[in-house]
């Protein structure tokens, strides 16, 4: 129950008070991927958990489908990783993190270039590393977590 409370505080943030701040939905933070990332580091990665999460940023944005493919995309790439690396130091989390982000990016900006001709632009810089430090923030805590227990 605390996914979803957690989910629903982030949606509302993400697509409403930082797109203010960030001038394009394109640029904010995706607090999101962050979210999914770190909620599917330990255990199995729950598809249906990622694809619910896309599709409610989807309707509260009005971006038929763009955020639920980029999350279902960036979720295989983790399940791939997984399934190859251990992600049990920091320095791994954040490679790891960062190249789900940067293909999940990618998707995304080339999604949107096809409809849309927008420019890159310092804040899209800004809002990777933001979503860089809240996964070292949070991943050093979760993988503290995991080695007391």
């Amino acid at each position: 129950m605390s996914f979803y409370l957690v989910l629903v505080l982030i949606l509302v943030l993400q697509s409403s008070v930082l797109v203010g701040i960030f001038e394009s939905y394109l640029f904010v933070p995706d607090l999101l991927l962050c979210f999914l990332f770190l909620s599917s580091l330990k255990g199995q990665v729950n598809y249906g958990r990622g694809f619910l999460a896309g599709l409610l940023l989807d309707i509260l944005q009005g971006s038929l489908g763009w955020h639920a493919s980029g999350k279902l995309l960036a979720l295989m790439v983790l399940d791939i990783i997984k399934g190859r690396f251990y992600i049990n130091l920091v320095s791994t989390l954040i490679i790891a993190y960062a190249v789900v982000a940067i293909i999940e990016h990618a998707y995304r900006y080339i999604l949107f270039r096809a409809k849309y001709y927008y420019p890159m632009d310092f804040h899209a810089l800004l809002g990777f590393l933001i979503e860089l430090f809240i996964v070292y923030y949070f991943g050093k805590k979760s993988l503290k977590g995991s080695d007391e227990a």
